[in-house]
C-alpha cells in the first residue's frame, strides 16, 4: 500500500512541486506513488498549437514516448511508483485548446476530462483508502491542473495541496490562486536534503527546460530560490488543505 499519493496533470508536475517531499518520504522508508494523468498520445490530427509545442520540445516525432521516459527517469530518481492514467493533454483532448490563452483560461464546458477523471480517481481511492493524496492547487490557472484540484476535491478526503511550480514563484500567480481557494496552511516540509535530488529529477524532463526556463542553471536557481522563501530556514516544500473547489 502507498502512504503518499501526487496527482500530476502533467508529466513534470510532481517533480516540480513535490519534488524534495517524495524523495524525502522515499528515504524515510514511505512508499509513493505519482499518477500523471495526461499521459495518452494524441489520437488525432493535431491543431497547429500543438505541432508548435511539439516543436518546441524537440519531441515531435514521438513526443508522449520521451515525455513518459522523462517520467519514469525522474519517478525512480525520487524513488516512487509510477501511474500513468492515459487521458489526453488538453492540446490533444479539444480543438478549443488551440493557444496559450486557452489552456491558461476557463475549461471548456464540455471537457471530458471532468467525468472521465472523477471515475479514475474515485476507483484509486477505493484501491489506496489510507493513502495520503497531494493535488495541485492549480496556481497559474492551467485547465488540466483546474480540473485535476476540481475532481480531487469532490473525490478525495485525505487530500493536501501542493503549490503549482513554477507558476507559483511568477507574477504574484500564488497569491492570486490562494485568494480564490482560501486554503488553510498545512505543513512546511523541509527538503534541504532532497533538493538537489529534486533538481536533478526535474532536469530529467529535458524535453521541457527550453520551455519552462531556459536553461537547466536557471531551473535550478528558480527553484532554489523559491525553496528559500517558503522555508523558515534552509530550504522547504508547502503543503494546504481545505479551501473552495
Amino acid at each position: 500500500m502507498y502512504q503518499h499519493i501526487c496527482l500530476s496533470p502533467h508529466f513534470d508536475d510532481a517533480a516540480l512541486s513535490l519534488g524534495g517531499a517524495l524523495a524525502g518520504w522515499h528515504a524515510a522508508g514511505e512508499r509513493c506513488l505519482i499518477v500523471t494523468i495526461c499521459s495518452a498520445p494524441p489520437s488525432g490530427e493535431l491543431n497547429s498549437f500543438a505541432a508548435y509545442l511539439h516543436e518546441r520540445w524537440g519531441a515531435a516525432s514521438d513526443p508522449i514516448a520521451i515525455r513518459r521516459a522523462e517520467d519514469q527517469a525522474a519517478a525512480d530518481r525520487l524513488g516512487a511508483d509510477l501511474l500513468f492514467l492515459e487521458q489526453h493533454d488538453a492540446i490533444y483532448r479539444h480543438a478549443a485548446y488551440d493557444s496559450v490563452e486557452a489552456i491558461f483560461g476557463t475549461p471548456i464546458p464540455n471537457d471530458l476530462l471532468w467525468a472521465s477523471l472523477t471515475s479514475q480517481l474515485q476507483a484509486l481511492a477505493k484501491q489506496y483508502p489510507a493513502a495520503q493524496w497531494y493535488a495541485p492547487l492549480a496556481v497559474g490557472n492551467h485547465v488540466d491542473h483546474q480540473i485535476t484540484h476540481g475532481v480531487a476535491a469532490k473525490v478525495l478526503s485525505n487530500l493536501r495541496w501542493y503549490e503549482d511550480l513554477p507558476y507559483s514563484a511568477r507574477n504574484n500567480a500564488r497569491e492570486q490562486r490562494l485568494a480564490q481557494v482560501q486554503p488553510t496552511l498545512d505543513q512546511l516540509i523541509q527538503i534541504d536534503q532532497t533538493l538537489a535530488t529534486k533538481l536533478a529529477a526535474v532536469a530529467d524532463y529535458a524535453s521541457q527546460m527550453v520551455e519552462l526556463f531556459g536553461t537547466v542553471e536557471a531551473m535550478q536557481q528558480e527553484l532554489g530560490d523559491y525553496a528559500a522563501s517558503v522555508a523558515e530556514h534552509g530550504f522547504a516544500e508547502r503543503l494546504w488543505r481545505g479551501g473552495q473547489a
